[in-house]
């Protein structure tokens, strides 16, 4: 009789799971440590002028700031979707409401946020993991691309003028034209096959093989979604749009409570904010604000009042405390609204798909004229080219 294989997890397999939840579990315990430090410092007796302005702030003020946030979940979807635009079709209000829930569950440890939104763009969307993971990595690089240029800006000028500008938007269009170049050469039939000619050049018969297979193809997509110029120079522009956005909430904040930062001021700390919470391997509630007034420290940042740097951290303490809080407030109704579109006991119903992307080849100079390409699973038919 031959023996039915034990269901049972390997030892060091389930002592690796158990150790990441400790550290996620320790993680978070910190992050709320540190959040509890920011909250101490807001309500420091230096403080309290600040936040008797706080009390004070009018209904327009507030309402701007709700606003504000609201009109960056939005951005950030809207980012997602024309992104992935190039080869899946998903209709934006899924992604806006999938941004708004997965943003929320950010908050909570063992990433959560970002396995929700894996397992929706998954299960629900029919989008493969490892294109998934491809997706995320262009967004990644489209992200650097905007905000790289605007923060060295900031820190060269020292302030918004003309030269900040042209640094600004043309470090993002030389940067964003150059991922195009790039991918262009490596997309669609043609460009995977020249990247294949390169690797076997390498004389590594497995890397060749590896290449060959369904799993590279998908992750392949990344060569399709950046080799899409429409696309890619409207999501560096997305970035920018929403960074101003986010820099304006650190602007209207600050005319609350009596602190007139500037916006190269507020670029960079909105960009860090933003970093921050989106690479917290421990959720992002008290990594954001410990970790951007720290920043705000070692860039040495002084707001236009002439306070010193120590006065501007604890300001931005209370800054950062009060958009969170704001931010909570929009984050919990999207989540709310989100979770009603998107039906997630749907999709404790439904087993993983790994059903072809619809994709559609950006046109480069040299495939004019080439076969349509294959689905991203490899073993389905091919799929024509449709226009965007």
């Amino acid at each position: 009789m031959t023996p039915t294989p034990s269901a049972t997890p390997p030892p060091h397999t389930t002592t690796g799971r158990v150790l990441r939840l400790v550290l996620q579990g320790v993680g978070f315990i910190i992050g709320l440590l540190l959040l509890g430090w920011c909250v101490r410092v807001a309500l420091s007796p230096e403080n309290r002028e600040q936040l008797a302005k706080l009390s004070e702030a009018s209904i327009g003020q507030v309402a701007t700031l709700l606003g504000l946030s609201a009109c960056t979940i939005f951005l950030n979807g809207l980012f997602f979707w024309i992104t992935l635009r190039p080869v899946k079709h998903i209709p934006l209000i899924d992604h806006v409401a999938i941004n708004a829930l997965c943003t929320f569950l950010a908050f909570l440890p063992f990433k959560l946020g970002a396995l929700t939104r894996v397992t929706i763009n998954n299960r629900r969307d029919g989008v493969p993991i490892l294109t998934i993971g491809a997706w995320y990595g262009c967004m990644f690089a489209i992200m650097l691309a905007a905000y790289l240029p605007t923060m060295g800006a900031s820190m060269w000028r020292g302030g918004v003028d003309g030269l900040w500008w042209a640094a600004s938007l043309g470090g993002v269009a030389l940067l964003c034209g150059l991922m195009v170049a790039v991918a262009r050469l490596f997309a669609g039939e043609r460009g995977l096959s020249r990247l294949h000619r390169l690797i076997d050049g390498t004389r590594l018969p497995i890397v060749g093989s590896l290449a060959r297979s369904d799993h590279f193809t998908r992750i392949h997509t990344a060569a399709d979604m950046l080799a899409a110029p429409r696309h890619v120079f409207a999501a560096g522009l997305l970035r920018l749009v929403d960074l101003g956005v986010m820099s304006a909430r650190f602007v209207v904040a600050g005319s609350i409570v009596g602190v007139a930062f500037g916006w190269e001021e507020a670029v960079l700390v909105a960009s860090a904010y933003y970093i921050i919470g989106m690479v917290s391997p421990f959720g992002m509630l008290g990594a954001r604000e410990a970790g951007t007034v720290w920043m705000a420290g070692a860039l040495g940042l002084a707001a236009t009042t002439g306070q010193s740097t120590e006065e501007v951290a604890r300001s931005l303490t209370v800054l950062t405390l009060f958009i969170t809080g704001t931010e909570s407030v929009v984050l919990l109704a999207g989540a709310a609204a989100g979770t009603a579109w998107l039906r997630p006991d749907r999709l404790l119903r439904k087993a993983p798909e790994e059903t072809p992307v619809s994709e559609k080849t950006p046109s480069t100079p040299d495939e004019s004229h080439s076969e349509p390409r294959t689905s991203v699973r490899g073993d389905a038919s091919p799929t024509e080219s449709t226009p965007d």
